[in-house]
Protein backbone atom coordinates (compact mmCIF):
# COMPACT_ATOMS: atom_id res chain seq x y z
CA UNK A 1 0.00 0.00 0.00
CA UNK A 2 2.82 2.37 0.91
CA UNK A 3 4.62 1.65 -2.37
CA UNK A 4 1.46 2.44 -4.32
CA UNK A 5 1.01 5.66 -2.37
CA UNK A 6 4.56 6.77 -3.20
CA UNK A 7 3.99 5.82 -6.84
CA UNK A 8 0.85 7.99 -6.95
CA UNK A 9 2.73 10.87 -5.36
CA UNK A 10 5.52 10.59 -7.92
CA UNK A 11 3.02 10.55 -10.78
CA UNK A 12 1.33 13.65 -9.34
CA UNK A 13 4.74 15.29 -8.90
CA UNK A 14 5.54 14.64 -12.56
CA UNK A 15 2.23 16.20 -13.62
CA UNK A 16 2.87 19.26 -11.47
CA UNK A 17 6.42 19.69 -12.74
CA UNK A 18 5.23 19.40 -16.35
CA UNK A 19 2.60 22.05 -15.63
CA UNK A 20 5.26 24.25 -14.05
CA UNK A 21 7.42 23.98 -17.16
CA UNK A 22 4.43 25.04 -19.26
CA UNK A 23 4.07 28.13 -17.04
CA UNK A 24 7.68 29.27 -17.35
CA UNK A 25 7.90 28.49 -21.09
CA UNK A 26 4.67 30.32 -22.01
CA UNK A 27 2.77 27.20 -23.13
CA UNK A 28 -1.03 26.89 -22.86
CA UNK A 29 -2.24 25.70 -19.46
CA UNK A 30 -5.40 25.71 -17.36
CA UNK A 31 -5.75 25.90 -13.61
CA UNK A 32 -6.69 22.21 -13.59
CA UNK A 33 -3.23 21.32 -14.85
CA UNK A 34 -1.97 21.20 -11.24
CA UNK A 35 -2.78 18.51 -8.66
CA UNK A 36 -2.89 20.12 -5.23
CA UNK A 37 -2.21 18.34 -1.94
CA UNK A 38 -0.13 18.98 1.19
CA UNK A 39 2.00 15.99 0.25
CA UNK A 40 2.77 17.59 -3.11
CA UNK A 41 3.86 20.80 -1.41
CA UNK A 42 6.33 18.79 0.69
CA UNK A 43 7.59 16.84 -2.33
CA UNK A 44 8.19 20.07 -4.24
CA UNK A 45 9.97 21.67 -1.29
CA UNK A 46 12.30 18.68 -1.02
CA UNK A 47 12.95 18.71 -4.76
CA UNK A 48 13.75 22.43 -4.81
CA UNK A 49 16.18 22.14 -1.91
CA UNK A 50 17.98 19.22 -3.56
CA UNK A 51 18.10 21.12 -6.83
CA UNK A 52 19.46 24.30 -5.22
CA UNK A 53 22.16 22.32 -3.40
CA UNK A 54 23.16 20.40 -6.53
CA UNK A 55 23.22 23.31 -8.98
CA UNK A 56 25.07 25.69 -6.64
CA UNK A 57 27.64 22.96 -6.01
CA UNK A 58 28.21 22.57 -9.75
CA UNK A 59 28.91 26.29 -10.21
CA UNK A 60 31.04 26.66 -7.04
CA UNK A 61 34.83 26.63 -7.23
CA UNK A 62 36.22 23.27 -6.11
CA UNK A 63 36.92 21.98 -3.55
CA UNK A 64 33.73 23.31 -1.99
CA UNK A 65 32.52 23.01 1.60
CA UNK A 66 28.83 22.73 2.44
CA UNK A 67 27.38 25.28 4.88
CA UNK A 68 24.22 24.48 6.83
CA UNK A 69 23.71 28.23 7.24
CA UNK A 70 22.90 28.30 3.54
CA UNK A 71 19.93 26.00 4.18
CA UNK A 72 18.60 28.44 6.76
CA UNK A 73 18.78 31.23 4.20
CA UNK A 74 17.21 29.10 1.48
CA UNK A 75 14.31 28.03 3.67
CA UNK A 76 13.68 31.61 4.77
CA UNK A 77 13.61 32.81 1.15
CA UNK A 78 11.08 30.22 0.00
CA UNK A 79 8.86 30.66 3.04
CA UNK A 80 8.90 34.42 2.54
CA UNK A 81 7.97 34.03 -1.13
CA UNK A 82 5.08 31.75 -0.23
CA UNK A 83 3.93 34.21 2.43
CA UNK A 84 3.92 36.95 -0.21
CA UNK A 85 1.79 34.81 -2.53
CA UNK A 86 -0.56 34.01 0.32
CA UNK A 87 -1.07 37.73 0.94
CA UNK A 88 -1.57 38.41 -2.78
CA UNK A 89 -4.16 35.65 -2.92
CA UNK A 90 -6.03 37.13 0.01
CA UNK A 91 -5.96 40.57 -1.63
CA UNK A 92 -7.52 38.96 -4.70
CA UNK A 93 -10.13 37.36 -2.43
CA UNK A 94 -9.36 33.93 -3.80
CA UNK A 95 -10.86 30.74 -2.42
CA UNK A 96 -8.75 28.75 0.03
CA UNK A 97 -8.36 25.95 -2.51
CA UNK A 98 -7.10 28.40 -5.13
CA UNK A 99 -4.64 29.86 -2.63
CA UNK A 100 -3.18 26.42 -1.97
CA UNK A 101 -3.00 25.72 -5.68
CA UNK A 102 -1.20 29.07 -6.24
CA UNK A 103 1.49 28.16 -3.70
CA UNK A 104 1.92 24.72 -5.27
CA UNK A 105 2.02 26.12 -8.80
CA UNK A 106 4.74 28.58 -7.80
CA UNK A 107 6.93 25.82 -6.36
CA UNK A 108 6.29 23.64 -9.43
CA UNK A 109 7.37 26.52 -11.70
CA UNK A 110 10.70 27.10 -9.93
CA UNK A 111 12.89 24.10 -10.92
CA UNK A 112 13.59 25.19 -14.50
CA UNK A 113 13.95 28.81 -13.41
CA UNK A 114 16.46 27.81 -10.70
CA UNK A 115 18.61 25.81 -13.11
CA UNK A 116 18.73 28.62 -15.68
CA UNK A 117 19.14 31.42 -13.14
CA UNK A 118 21.89 29.75 -11.11
CA UNK A 119 23.94 28.44 -14.02
CA UNK A 120 23.75 31.51 -16.26
CA UNK A 121 24.22 34.12 -13.54
CA UNK A 122 26.79 32.21 -11.44
CA UNK A 123 25.31 33.93 -8.39
CA UNK A 124 26.85 35.05 -5.14
CA UNK A 125 23.49 36.30 -3.88
CA UNK A 126 19.92 35.51 -4.84
CA UNK A 127 19.17 38.87 -6.44
CA UNK A 128 21.31 41.80 -5.41
CA UNK A 129 24.58 39.93 -5.93
CA UNK A 130 23.59 39.76 -9.60
CA UNK A 131 22.31 43.31 -9.82
CA UNK A 132 25.58 44.68 -8.50
CA UNK A 133 27.44 43.04 -11.35
CA UNK A 134 24.90 44.44 -13.82
CA UNK A 135 24.27 43.06 -17.26
CA UNK A 136 21.36 42.51 -19.59
CA UNK A 137 21.25 38.79 -18.77
CA UNK A 138 20.46 39.45 -15.10
CA UNK A 139 17.69 41.88 -16.00
CA UNK A 140 16.18 39.36 -18.43
CA UNK A 141 16.19 36.65 -15.77
CA UNK A 142 14.48 38.94 -13.28
CA UNK A 143 11.93 39.94 -15.91
CA UNK A 144 11.32 36.23 -16.48
CA UNK A 145 10.58 35.78 -12.78
CA UNK A 146 8.08 38.64 -12.92
CA UNK A 147 6.42 37.07 -15.95
CA UNK A 148 6.09 33.73 -14.12
CA UNK A 149 4.27 35.49 -11.29
CA UNK A 150 2.01 37.24 -13.80
CA UNK A 151 1.09 33.95 -15.50
CA UNK A 152 0.34 32.29 -12.16
CA UNK A 153 -2.04 35.10 -11.21
CA UNK A 154 -3.79 34.79 -14.54
CA UNK A 155 -3.95 30.98 -14.72
CA UNK A 156 -4.53 29.91 -11.12
CA UNK A 157 -6.53 32.85 -9.75
CA UNK A 158 -8.30 33.68 -13.06
CA UNK A 159 -7.70 37.41 -12.61
CA UNK A 160 -7.83 40.10 -15.29
CA UNK A 161 -4.61 41.13 -16.96
CA UNK A 162 -4.54 44.48 -15.16
CA UNK A 163 -5.12 43.04 -11.70
CA UNK A 164 -2.72 40.16 -12.34
CA UNK A 165 0.00 42.59 -13.41
CA UNK A 166 -0.61 44.78 -10.37
CA UNK A 167 -0.34 41.89 -7.90
CA UNK A 168 2.57 40.29 -9.75
CA UNK A 169 4.62 43.50 -9.58
CA UNK A 170 3.96 43.86 -5.85
CA UNK A 171 4.88 40.22 -5.22
CA UNK A 172 8.02 40.55 -7.35
CA UNK A 173 9.24 43.68 -5.55
CA UNK A 174 8.59 42.17 -2.14
CA UNK A 175 10.44 39.02 -3.14
CA UNK A 176 13.32 41.14 -4.45
CA UNK A 177 13.47 43.02 -1.14
CA UNK A 178 14.14 39.79 0.77
CA UNK A 179 17.80 40.07 -0.22
CA UNK A 180 18.00 43.25 1.85
CA UNK A 181 16.91 41.87 5.20
CA UNK A 182 17.21 38.07 5.12
CA UNK A 183 20.77 37.18 6.30
CA UNK A 184 22.54 35.70 3.29
CA UNK A 185 24.77 32.66 3.46
CA UNK A 186 26.10 30.56 0.60
CA UNK A 187 25.35 26.86 0.40
CA UNK A 188 28.89 26.13 -0.74
CA UNK A 189 32.18 27.83 0.14
CA UNK A 190 35.42 27.27 -1.70
CA UNK A 191 38.43 26.53 0.52
CA UNK A 192 40.86 27.13 -2.31
CA UNK A 193 40.92 30.25 -4.50
CA UNK A 194 40.72 30.32 -8.24
CA UNK A 195 43.81 30.95 -10.30
CA UNK A 196 44.69 33.83 -12.56
CA UNK A 197 45.35 32.28 -15.96
CA UNK A 198 47.48 35.18 -17.24
CA UNK A 199 49.81 35.04 -14.23
CA UNK A 200 49.91 31.26 -14.43
CA UNK A 201 50.96 31.45 -18.08
CA UNK A 202 53.80 33.87 -17.24
CA UNK A 203 55.03 31.57 -14.50
CA UNK A 204 55.27 28.69 -16.96
CA UNK A 205 57.88 30.69 -18.88
CA UNK A 206 60.13 31.05 -15.82
CA UNK A 207 63.33 29.09 -15.43
CA UNK A 208 62.88 27.37 -12.10
CA UNK A 209 66.59 26.69 -11.89
CA UNK A 210 67.40 30.40 -12.22
CA UNK A 211 64.60 31.35 -9.84
CA UNK A 212 65.85 29.15 -7.01
CA UNK A 213 69.51 29.96 -7.72
CA UNK A 214 68.69 33.67 -7.35
CA UNK A 215 67.29 33.16 -3.87
CA UNK A 216 70.68 32.97 -2.20
CA UNK A 217 72.01 36.39 -3.31
CA UNK A 218 68.60 38.00 -2.77
CA UNK A 219 68.36 36.66 0.78
CA UNK A 220 71.93 37.75 1.51
CA UNK A 221 71.17 41.25 0.24
CA UNK A 222 67.95 41.54 2.25
CA UNK A 223 69.43 40.19 5.47
CA UNK A 224 72.75 42.03 5.25
CA UNK A 225 70.79 45.24 4.84
CA UNK A 226 69.13 44.91 8.25
CA UNK A 227 70.29 47.40 10.88
CA UNK A 228 71.72 46.26 14.18
CA UNK A 229 69.71 46.60 17.34
CA UNK A 230 70.27 49.63 19.54
CA UNK A 231 71.38 48.94 23.07
CA UNK A 232 68.95 50.28 25.62
CA UNK A 233 66.18 50.72 23.03
CA UNK A 234 63.30 48.33 22.42
CA UNK A 235 63.59 47.92 18.67
CA UNK A 236 60.80 46.51 16.51
CA UNK A 237 61.77 44.21 13.64
CA UNK A 238 59.25 43.47 10.89
CA UNK A 239 58.90 40.49 8.53
CA UNK A 240 56.03 40.48 6.03
CA UNK A 241 55.07 37.37 4.05
CA UNK A 242 52.81 37.26 0.97
CA UNK A 243 52.23 33.57 0.35
CA UNK A 244 49.81 33.29 -2.58
CA UNK A 245 51.47 34.40 -5.79
CA UNK A 246 48.52 34.39 -8.21
CA UNK A 247 46.72 37.41 -6.71
CA UNK A 248 48.21 40.89 -6.21
CA UNK A 249 46.13 41.59 -3.12
CA UNK A 250 48.71 39.94 -0.85
CA UNK A 251 51.62 41.85 -2.40
CA UNK A 252 49.63 45.07 -1.93
CA UNK A 253 49.18 44.31 1.75
CA UNK A 254 52.78 43.47 2.63
CA UNK A 255 54.10 46.54 0.80
CA UNK A 256 51.58 48.78 2.53
CA UNK A 257 52.31 47.31 5.95
CA UNK A 258 56.07 47.62 5.50
CA UNK A 259 55.76 51.27 4.43
CA UNK A 260 53.39 51.98 7.33
CA UNK A 261 55.69 50.39 9.91
CA UNK A 262 58.82 52.02 8.53
CA UNK A 263 57.10 55.39 8.75
CA UNK A 264 55.15 55.09 11.99
CA UNK A 265 56.76 52.33 14.03
CA UNK A 266 60.46 53.02 13.39
CA UNK A 267 61.23 49.79 11.54
CA UNK A 268 63.10 51.40 8.66
CA UNK A 269 66.28 49.38 8.20
CA UNK A 270 64.75 46.65 10.36
CA UNK A 271 62.06 45.36 8.00
CA UNK A 272 62.04 42.87 5.15
CA UNK A 273 59.52 41.14 2.89
CA UNK A 274 59.12 37.67 1.43
CA UNK A 275 56.79 37.71 -1.55
CA UNK A 276 55.45 35.34 -4.17
CA UNK A 277 54.48 37.50 -7.13
CA UNK A 278 55.42 37.50 -10.79
CA UNK A 279 56.17 41.23 -10.69
CA UNK A 280 58.62 41.18 -7.75
CA UNK A 281 61.00 38.33 -8.52
CA UNK A 282 63.96 40.72 -8.71
CA UNK A 283 62.84 42.75 -5.70
CA UNK A 284 61.91 40.28 -2.95
CA UNK A 285 62.98 36.76 -2.04
CA UNK A 286 60.32 34.09 -2.41
CA UNK A 287 57.86 33.52 0.42
CA UNK A 288 58.55 29.92 1.35
CA UNK A 289 59.34 27.96 4.49
CA UNK A 290 63.10 27.92 4.01
CA UNK A 291 63.42 31.66 3.35
CA UNK A 292 61.18 32.37 6.33
CA UNK A 293 63.28 30.11 8.54
CA UNK A 294 66.55 31.71 7.37
CA UNK A 295 65.14 35.23 7.79
CA UNK A 296 64.06 34.59 11.37
CA UNK A 297 67.36 32.86 12.14
CA UNK A 298 69.41 35.90 11.07
CA UNK A 299 67.05 38.41 12.70
CA UNK A 300 67.26 36.38 15.89
CA UNK A 301 71.05 36.84 15.84
CA UNK A 302 70.72 40.59 15.32
CA UNK A 303 68.03 41.21 17.93
CA UNK A 304 68.58 41.46 21.65
CA UNK A 305 66.26 38.72 22.91
CA UNK A 306 65.57 40.60 26.12
CA UNK A 307 64.96 44.01 24.58
CA UNK A 308 63.61 43.70 21.06
CA UNK A 309 60.30 42.62 19.52
CA UNK A 310 59.54 40.88 16.21
CA UNK A 311 56.35 41.68 14.30
CA UNK A 312 55.59 39.07 11.64
CA UNK A 313 52.69 39.59 9.25
CA UNK A 314 51.64 36.67 7.03
CA UNK A 315 48.89 37.10 4.43
CA UNK A 316 47.54 34.51 1.99
CA UNK A 317 44.78 31.95 1.62
CA UNK A 318 44.41 29.23 4.23
CA UNK A 319 42.90 25.83 4.88
CA UNK A 320 41.28 24.03 7.78
CA UNK A 321 44.24 21.76 8.64
CA UNK A 322 45.36 24.59 9.37
CA UNK A 323 47.94 25.62 6.80
CA UNK A 324 49.13 28.94 5.40
CA UNK A 325 48.92 28.75 1.60
CA UNK A 326 52.23 29.09 -0.24
CA UNK A 327 51.31 28.86 -3.90
CA UNK A 328 53.19 30.16 -6.92
CA UNK A 329 51.57 28.19 -9.72
CA UNK A 330 54.02 25.72 -11.28
CA UNK A 331 56.78 26.72 -8.82
CA UNK A 332 56.92 23.82 -6.32
CA UNK A 333 56.45 25.33 -2.85
CA UNK A 334 55.04 23.77 0.33
CA UNK A 335 52.35 25.27 2.52
CA UNK A 336 53.44 26.43 5.99
CA UNK A 337 52.04 24.91 9.18
CA UNK A 338 51.75 26.57 12.62
CA UNK A 339 54.31 24.18 14.09
CA UNK A 340 56.84 25.16 11.41
CA UNK A 341 56.39 28.84 12.28
CA UNK A 342 56.78 28.03 15.98
CA UNK A 343 59.90 25.95 15.32
CA UNK A 344 61.48 28.74 13.26
CA UNK A 345 60.84 31.32 15.99
CA UNK A 346 62.08 29.05 18.78
CA UNK A 347 65.23 28.04 16.88
CA UNK A 348 65.96 31.71 16.15
CA UNK A 349 65.77 32.54 19.85
CA UNK A 350 63.20 35.27 19.24
CA UNK A 351 61.37 35.73 22.53
CA UNK A 352 59.06 38.74 22.14
CA UNK A 353 56.65 38.13 19.26
CA UNK A 354 53.70 39.83 17.58
CA UNK A 355 52.23 37.45 14.99
CA UNK A 356 49.44 38.58 12.66
CA UNK A 357 48.07 35.99 10.23
CA UNK A 358 45.51 36.99 7.62
CA UNK A 359 43.94 33.97 5.97
CA UNK A 360 40.89 31.74 6.13
CA UNK A 361 40.82 29.47 9.20
CA UNK A 362 43.87 31.29 10.62
CA UNK A 363 42.53 30.93 14.17
CA UNK A 364 43.98 27.43 14.06
CA UNK A 365 47.46 28.99 14.37
CA UNK A 366 46.82 30.42 17.84
CA UNK A 367 47.21 27.34 20.03
CA UNK A 368 50.56 26.16 18.56
CA UNK A 369 52.06 29.69 18.67
CA UNK A 370 50.94 30.98 22.05
CA UNK A 371 53.50 31.88 24.71
CA UNK A 372 53.39 34.39 27.60
CA UNK A 373 55.54 36.73 25.50
CA UNK A 374 53.44 36.56 22.33
CA UNK A 375 50.56 38.57 20.86
CA UNK A 376 48.71 36.63 18.16
CA UNK A 377 46.05 38.15 15.90
CA UNK A 378 44.22 36.21 13.20
CA UNK A 379 41.79 37.30 10.51
CA UNK A 380 39.33 34.50 11.27
CA UNK A 381 38.45 31.79 13.75
CA UNK A 382 39.74 28.26 13.19
CA UNK A 383 36.51 27.18 11.44
CA UNK A 384 35.69 30.41 9.58
CA UNK A 385 36.65 32.01 6.30
CA UNK A 386 37.91 35.56 5.97
CA UNK A 387 36.89 37.74 3.04
CA UNK A 388 38.16 40.27 0.53
CA UNK A 389 40.80 38.33 -1.41
CA UNK A 390 40.67 37.68 -5.14
CA UNK A 391 42.30 38.85 -8.35
CA UNK A 392 40.17 42.02 -8.36
CA UNK A 393 40.79 42.96 -4.71
CA UNK A 394 43.25 45.62 -3.62
CA UNK A 395 43.19 44.63 0.06
CA UNK A 396 41.57 41.88 2.11
CA UNK A 397 38.86 42.92 4.55
CA UNK A 398 41.13 42.17 7.50
CA UNK A 399 44.05 44.07 5.98
CA UNK A 400 41.83 47.08 5.45
CA UNK A 401 40.32 46.88 8.92
CA UNK A 402 43.49 46.35 10.95
CA UNK A 403 46.26 48.12 9.07
CA UNK A 404 44.47 50.83 7.10
CA UNK A 405 41.67 51.67 9.51
CA UNK A 406 42.45 50.59 13.07
CA UNK A 407 46.20 51.29 13.29
CA UNK A 408 45.61 54.65 11.64
CA UNK A 409 43.45 55.61 14.62
CA UNK A 410 45.08 53.60 17.41
CA UNK A 411 48.79 52.67 17.30
CA UNK A 412 48.40 50.11 20.08
CA UNK A 413 48.61 46.68 18.40
CA UNK A 414 46.32 45.13 21.02
CA UNK A 415 43.66 47.81 21.19
CA UNK A 416 43.63 48.22 17.41
CA UNK A 417 42.33 44.68 17.15
CA UNK A 418 39.05 45.63 18.85
CA UNK A 419 38.53 48.45 16.36
CA UNK A 420 39.29 46.18 13.41
CA UNK A 421 37.05 43.37 14.69
CA UNK A 422 34.11 45.75 15.06
CA UNK A 423 34.75 47.17 11.56
CA UNK A 424 34.75 43.66 10.08
CA UNK A 425 31.65 42.63 12.03
CA UNK A 426 29.74 45.66 10.73
CA UNK A 427 30.86 45.07 7.15
CA UNK A 428 29.94 41.38 7.20
CA UNK A 429 26.55 42.18 8.70
CA UNK A 430 25.86 44.71 5.94
CA UNK A 431 26.92 42.19 3.30
CA UNK A 432 24.99 39.39 5.03
CA UNK A 433 28.03 37.13 5.25
CA UNK A 434 28.78 34.45 7.80
CA UNK A 435 31.00 36.23 10.34
CA UNK A 436 34.72 35.50 10.10
CA UNK A 437 35.25 36.13 13.85
CA UNK A 438 38.84 37.50 14.00
CA UNK A 439 40.75 36.18 17.03
CA UNK A 440 43.30 37.60 19.46
CA UNK A 441 45.59 36.00 22.05
CA UNK A 442 47.50 38.28 24.44
CA UNK A 443 50.29 36.61 26.40
CA UNK A 444 50.55 37.53 30.07
CA UNK A 445 53.81 39.45 29.61
CA UNK A 446 53.56 40.94 26.12
CA UNK A 447 51.43 44.00 26.92
CA UNK A 448 54.03 45.64 29.14
CA UNK A 449 56.78 44.90 26.62
CA UNK A 450 54.81 46.55 23.80
CA UNK A 451 54.46 49.65 25.98
CA UNK A 452 58.21 50.17 25.55
CA UNK A 453 58.01 50.48 21.76
CA UNK A 454 58.78 54.04 20.73
CA UNK A 455 57.15 55.46 23.83
CA UNK A 456 53.67 54.54 22.56
CA UNK A 457 50.91 54.02 25.10
CA UNK A 458 50.35 50.28 25.11
CA UNK A 459 48.45 49.86 28.34
CA UNK A 460 45.11 48.98 29.87
CA UNK A 461 44.18 52.59 30.55
CA UNK A 462 44.17 53.77 26.94
CA UNK A 463 41.61 56.57 26.76
CA UNK A 464 41.05 56.25 23.02
CA UNK A 465 37.48 55.62 21.98
CA UNK A 466 36.99 54.75 18.31
CA UNK A 467 34.30 56.08 16.03
CA UNK A 468 33.20 53.35 13.65
CA UNK A 469 32.30 53.93 10.03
Amino acid sequence: MEAKSIQRQLIALGINLRAGIRVVTNQPLTRNGFIYSIDQLLWLFALLFCLEISVTYLVAEKPATFSSYGLNHLGAVYLFDLLILLVMSRLARAEASDTGKLLLAYLASMPLFIVVFQTLSLPTDRYFGHLQSGGLLTLLLLAWHLYILLRLMRIVLSLSLGKSLHLAIIAFLLSLSSSLFLPYSQLWYSDEPGQSDSVYDKLHNLSLEDLFYDQYPMMDKALNGLASQRSGVTDLYLVTVAGYGLENVFLNEVEYVRELFDRRFDTIGRSMSLVNNIGTLSRYPLANRHNLYDSLSVIGEIMDPDEDVLFIFMTSHGSKEPKFSVNFGPVPLDNITPLQVRQALDDAGIVWRVIVISSCYSGGFIEPLRTPKTLIITAADRDRQSFGCGVKSEFTDFGTAYFKYALDKQPDFIEAFDIAAKWIEDKERREQRKHSLPQRFVGDEIRDKLAQLGGMAYNESTSYRPTYR
